[in-house]
């Protein structure tokens, strides 16, 4: 999943570190979902009859269901996208029961991330930038550099308190 040694002295322990995925050899079966065909990670014509999710099907969200509660012991399942696609995706797998050593994420795309609001416990969507408006109570969020695992987001806590209803404006 995470590579938990890659962590400089100074960098929080909580914020994700990427890593391209290992073939697990003891896997029955290989299962990769990614986000777009840009989003493939060269590991893909490695793997022996790998199982290829795209995200741009039409029915992907209808297919990724069905693989994930069907995913049997021996299973191995490999996200490739962007921080908001792999940890959505992520949450899912759990939902459906497999194990955090049963998954390997690997970010191949930058793009959008996910951000929880601590005010009023919304995860939106959100680029980049460090300070942005919640779409769910229009707080000023500052972005932390704290992510958490089981929410796949990172933490936005109130940019002004002296003014936290007012929102991000440009």
């Amino acid at each position: 999943m995470t590579d938990r040694h890659c962590a400089a002295p100074d960098r929080l322990h909580s914020l994700p570190c990427y890593r391209q995925p290992l073939p697990r050899e003891s896997a029955t079966r290989h299962i990769v979902v990614m986000q777009s065909a840009a989003a493939c990670s060269p590991i893909v014509g490695t793997l022996e009859q790998p199982l290829v999710l795209n995200g741009e099907n039409a029915d992907f969200a209808r297919r990724l269901h069905q693989v994930l509660v069907n995913a049997t012991v021996g299973s191995h399942l490999y996200i490739m996208g962007d921080e908001a696609f792999i940890w959505r995706i992520h949450g899912e797998a759990r939902s459906a029961g497999l194990e955090n050593a049963e998954i390997d994420i690997t970010r191949t795309l930058a793009g959008s991330r996910r951000v929880y609001c601590v005010h009023c416990g919304l995860t939106q969507t959100a680029g980049p930038e460090s300070l942005l408006s919640c779409i769910g109570c229009d707080v000023g969020l500052e972005v932390r550099e704290h992510f958490s695992q089981r929410l796949g987001a990172y933490l936005g806590v109130c940019s002004n308190p002296d003014q936290p209803c007012s929102g991000v404006r440009p």
